[in-house]
Formats: C-alpha cells, sequence, structure tokens
C-alpha cells in the first residue's frame, strides 16, 4: 500500500466517482481503478460496491475510511516539517460560497500566497450547505459560508461580519413591489435567483410566504453575475449580498427595492473541524482571515 492509494481511496469517496476522482488528482480513469484494485488485494476484498454509475462504501471500505484519514493526517503534519519555521509548505483545501469567493477573499488569498508561496491552495466553490459538510467530512481543512450564525458541536466558528441582503430590480422597476398592498397576492416579477440551497434565496423565499407573496415564476440562473445582468436588463427582481450589488447600486444600473420589515441576519462565517490538526499553513490563513474581516467591518457601508 502507498500513500497515493491512499489519498484515490479518500478522494473516490469525496467526490463520489470514480470519473471525478480522476478529474481532481489528474489521472486517467484506469489509474483510479488500478490504486483502488491494489488496496483491495491487499485487504483481501471490495471496498466499493458498484451499483451503476453509483458506488458505495463495502463494511471493508467503511472500516477502512478511518485510518486512511488518520493516515493522511499524520502525513500531512510529515509534510508540514521544515527545518526553517518560516518555511511553511503543505496543502490547504479552502470550500466557499461564490458571493464570498469573488467579493471577500481575493485579498485573503493574495496575501496568503505571498507571505507562504509554497503551499498548495486548492479553492472549491459550492452552497454553504456543502461547503459546511466538506469540513465535516474532512473534504475541506476550512470553509467559509454566508447564513445565520450557527454553532455546531464538531465545529469551530468565527463570525466575521453581519451581511447586508438587499433586494434589487432593474433601474425601471417599481420600488413599491413589496409594499404592505401586496400581501397575499402574485406579483408579476419574475424572481432570479441561484441554487435552491443557497440561504440568502431560503431566506427570501421564507420572506414572501410569511406574507404570502408569490412571484409570478422562479427563474435559476448559475451565477451572481448571470443574475445581476438579468436583472439589469428587466427580467425580473433578486436578493443579493450588498457587496455583490453595490457598485451597480451607486452607478445607477441596479435599484434597491425597500422591503417592509427587513430580512434576518446572514453572517458571513469561517469554519473548521474541531479534531482537525491545524497545520501552520492553515494557522496563519485563519489569522489572516480574522484580520481582514476586522477590516471589512469598518469599511462596512449600510443604506
Amino acid at each position: 500500500m502507498e500513500i497515493r492509494h491512499f489519498v484515490t481511496f479518500k478522494k473516490v469517496i469525496e467526490t463520489g466517482s470514480f470519473t471525478q476522482a480522476a478529474e481532481h488528482l489528474g489521472y486517467t480513469q484506469s489509474t483510479v481503478t488500478t490504486h483502488i484494485q491494489a488496496l483491495e488485494e491487499h485487504l483481501g476484498g471490495p471496498l466499493f460496491d458498484r451499483m451503476g454509475r453509483k458506488i458505495k462504501l463495502t463494511d471493508i471500505g467503511s472500516k477502512l475510511l478511518p485510518y486512511v484519514k488518520e493516515v493522511l493526517d499524520t502525513y500531512e503534519k510529515i509534510e508540514s516539517i521544515t527545518t526553517d519555521g518560516e518555511d511553511i509548505r503543505g496543502d490547504l483545501k479552502i470550500a466557499a460560497p461564490e458571493s464570498l469567493t469573488v467579493y471577500r477573499l481575493e485579498p485573503i488569498l493574495k496575501e496568503f500566497r505571498n507571505n507562504f508561496p509554497h503551499v498548495n491552495i486548492s479553492l472549491s466553490n459550492a452552497t454553504c450547505g456543502d461547503n459546511k459538510r466538506s469540513i465535516l467530512n474532512g473534504s475541506a481543512d476550512v470553509a467559509f459560508v454566508m447564513m445565520p450564525e450557527f454553532q455546531d458541536s464538531d465545529l469551530i466558528v468565527h463570525s466575521l461580519l453581519d451581511e447586508s441582503i438587499v433586494l434589487v430590480g432593474s433601474p425601471d422597476c417599481s420600488l413599491n413591489i413589496l409594499d404592505n398592498s401586496y400581501k397575499n397576492q402574485k406579483i408579476s416579477e419574475c424572481f432570479l435567483a441561484n441554487e435552491k440551497e443557497c440561504s440568502y434565496r431560503v431566506m427570501f423565499e421564507e420572506y414572501l410566504g410569511v406574507r404570502g407573496i408569490v412571484p409570478s415564476q422562479t427563474m435559476e440562473l448559475w451565477s451572481i453575475e448571470a443574475i445581476k445582468r438579468c436583472v439589469r436588463s428587466g427580467l425580473g427582481i433578486a436578493c443579493l449580498p450588498l457587496m455583490t450589488v453595490e457598485d451597480e447600486i451607486k452607478e445607477g444600473r441596479l435599484k434597491m427595492i425597500p422591503c417592509d420589515g427587513g430580512f434576518k441576519q446572514i453572517f458571513s462565517q469561517v469554519a473548521y473541524h474541531k479534531n482537525k490538526w491545524i497545520s501552520p499553513a492553515l494557522s496563519a490563513f485563519i489569522n489572516i482571515t480574522l484580520k481582514h474581516a476586522k477590516d471589512w467591518s469598518s469599511e462596512k457601508i449600510t443604506y
């Protein structure tokens, strides 16, 4: 058995398929299969049940997994050993939603990269729910989320900033779309939204539900930029973090729509598993993140 076999085994579990694991690791699918077969031959039994395109851990695979995590965690510690305390090396896996990646993380990543050029960074974008799950299952070292403040017995969570959420429309849209006169009615505007698990989409849908307001339809789009472009063209309204639309509001390309009662508080937060070894790279990244969060607070603009 080799370390790379363990890495492949864990990646298959994280991605849910041999094909996806191969893409993430830069291998051919046959290489992934060879690595798994090598482990199976050594252990004397199959690690996965293959049911069509889906795979499921066998009893042997389930018993192996915690040992693989332990071995890889130890390997990471060994990789971080250096003769020069300032020469931090290793890997850092970050999970974050698109909004925070685009509008918050750039200065953090830039400073970290400048200070620790030998650390290999991988950044994945997914919903906040997926990002939270990624640190619980060990596929990420640290995760950013934007959601109501939460606590989890398995996680260490730092709240970074109360993120303002606003409803926006085109420059020509009406400002009274959601005033009290629209309670228990269907409005003509289309709601432009991202994925169903998005925290501020869920929050806005709950806001509408409490008031009995129904949009004419909901259109799902794949990115915040796509949503903003569609809103600017008059295709509908969108509920987005203020940081993502602040420039467009200032320049008059989008209009902020008043919402009676306002929305629930949503916070940008950073989290990592309480039982995870805090590598020098992870420790440095968290410290840089918390430092920048103080700058966000001082620069925050409210409308």
